[in-house]
């Protein structure tokens, strides 16, 4: 008999780190392998990956990745990821590839990436690439073909008819796929709180070239780094009004050059100019393209905005347009706020979809969108994937409105898996997964103890204690040293500090006989210190104690 399981290590419960395992037999499929990003409580850690232990475990063979767009939710865990992976080879569109392989290559990872257009042929999966629309181009669907049965696998998009690059979503594909039978169907959810259909890119044109007509110094244009038609809409007003372009900050320069190469951007020959050469040209004849629109520190919009950058500075009568909202899930509203803040300080008009019509639009369809989708797929079982646990509640309600049943919309966590056996479908068993965060160099060795220490550091500062202890009857045996970092300020607080020093004196006065159990000791100052912090300061500091032998 059968059997395909569906196993989900990120993408449901959450906006990002896609990635979704397709097992059949011995054989996996993995569709998609991205990051997340950390919420304001994960200090330190700069992008969180999947955790992929399911697919170390032996006796399975992983035949590939198969990336549906170049979004970094949904490509960035790659250089992380695939050393755990080697030999496996990675496949997609054209331009999901080109920016893919420039992430892996930085990072010395020579695993093959492979462009397909069509079709692929992987054991026993038959994948065919439905061309689908959202806000980077040359987006795609996957209809999964299996002996045990066929999944629609519908990743980010929406239905834009009228798209910058002049490629629609292929709908005939699509109810070709519903006509021969769909068992099971993934799909975007994240826009379910909004009625109607998603307006297409296109509805920006007006609005950017309007802007950039209107500015009198330079016009400096961001957005996310791989929202080529944006970029490309910028980049053909800029012309029409004899604007040379600059671009700045490495992700954009990457994600455009990629772009550019697999012909989804056209730049006119003679438009582009280097940063440096910013200054030789008049304000009013000047585009930059920069990376930074969600505020980042240290990204090239910051440093440009607080007059750090070295390649380009900012005067009254420049513009900055801002074509992008938060990332969904990150909490980085706070981030953009004060980057706008810092630029209107500065006297630099500031343009944004707060303040202007149409200068953003979501690449994720409303219920008008997902509601075509499910009408066009007919699947007998729905996934709702890419959003948040209320969007994928609310999907069901969807669903009723559709006429569908409600009880064939699985609404998963990560690591539940599902299994599709002779065309039906049912929950398996739950595999344990955990999120693997990545801080500077270090992949996965940050764990929710270190976060929870760092949580504590960042509100209630850290007490440090240096005890001398004899071996010989577990007493103290020197000068007990306090130091205060973030707690209290220590040349203030003397009486604090001295009677600090008495509690780890008195605590150790009923231990008797040679010291044996060091970390006992430790635990017992430390928990006596927490204690007389709170008592005192009703504050909770990370209390640290190094015993020294004596």
């Amino acid at each position: 008999m059968s059997q395909l399981k569906l196993i989900p290590l990120g993408g449901v419960g959450s906006v990002t780190k896609n990635m979704y395992v397709y097992e059949y037999g011995d054989d996996q499929l993995v569709i998609d392998c991205g990051m997340g990003f950390p919420k304001d409580n994960a200090l330190g850690v700069d992008s969180v990956i999947p955790d992929i232990s399911y697919l170390e475990k032996p006796g399975k063979r992983l035949l590939g990745i198969v990336l549906t767009h170049p979004h970094m939710d949904h490509i960035g865990g790659l250089p992380y990821i695939l050393p755990r992976l080697k030999e496996v080879e990675v496949f997609g569109g054209k331009l999901a590839i080109a920016m893919a392989e420039i992430r892996v290559r930085e990072f010395g990872i020579p695993n093959r990436m492979t462009p397909v257009e069509g079709t692929l042929d992987l054991g026993p999966f038959h994948i065919q690439f439905i061309h689908s629309t959202h806000s980077v181009p040359n987006c795609f669907h996957l209809l999964i073909k299996t002996p045990a049965g066929t999944v629609y696998h519908g990743a980010d998009y929406k239905f834009d008819l009228t798209p910058i690059d002049n490629l629609p979503p292929d709908l005939g594909a699509m109810a070709a796929a519903g006509n021969n039978g769909v068992d099971l169907m993934l799909t975007d959810c994240l826009g379910i709180e909004k009625s109607g259909f998603c307006p297409s890119e296109r509805t920006l044109m007006g609005a950017i070239d309007n802007e950039i007509r209107n500015t009198q110094g330079k016009l400096i244009f961001t957005t996310m780094s791989s929202s080529i038609s944006r970029f490309q809409i910028a980049i053909d007003s800029s012309v029409k009004y004899h604007r040379r372009i600059a671009i700045i900050g490495r992700s954009v320069e990457q994600n455009i050059e990629a772009a550019a190469k697999t012909g989804f951007i056209k730049i006119p020959n003679g438009v582009l100019i280097k940063p440096a050469q910013i200054a030789d040209l008049p304000a009013n004849q000047v585009t930059i393209l920069i990376s930074g629109s969600q505020g980042q520190s240290g990204s090239a919009m910051h440093r440009l905005a607080n007059n750090e950058h070295r390649l380009a500075n900012l005067k009254k009568g420049d513009k900055v347009i801002i074509s992008s909202n938060a990332i969904p899930g990150t909490g980085n509203d706070a981030d953009i706020f004060d980057l706008m803040d810092t630029l209107y300080k500065n006297s630099i008009d500031v343009v944004y979809s707060g303040t202007s019509e149409n200068l953003h639009v979501s690449g994720h369809g409303y219920r008008g969108d997902m509601a075509l989708l499910a009408r066009l797929i007919r699947p007998r079982n729905i996934i709702p994937i890419g959003g948040d646990l209320r969007h994928m509640m609310l999907y069901k309600n969807l669903a009723k409105d559709l006429n569908m049943d409600a009880e064939k919309v699985f609404v998963l966590s990560e690591g539940q898996s599902i299994i599709l056996e002779d065309h039906v479908v049912k929950e398996g068993p739950k595999f344990e997964t955990k999120n693997i965060y990545v801080d500077g160099l270090g992949i996965g060795d940050v764990g929710t103890v270190v976060l929870r220490d760092r949580q504590v550091m960042s509100e209630d500062g850290i007490l440090l204690t240096i005890v001398p202890i004899r071996r010989d009857n577990s007493q103290v045996g020197g000068d007990i040293e306090i130091i205060s970092r973030g707690f209290v300020y220590q040349k203030e607080s003397q009486d604090l500090i001295r009677d600090a020093r008495k509690q780890v004196q008195n605590c150790l006065k009923d231990i008797k006989g040679p010291a044996t159990d060091w970390g006992f000791l430790r635990k017992k100052i430390e928990s006596q210190l927490e204690k007389f912090a709170f008592d005192h300061t009703q504050r909770r500091p990370l209390v640290i104690a190094i015993l020294i032998e004596v």
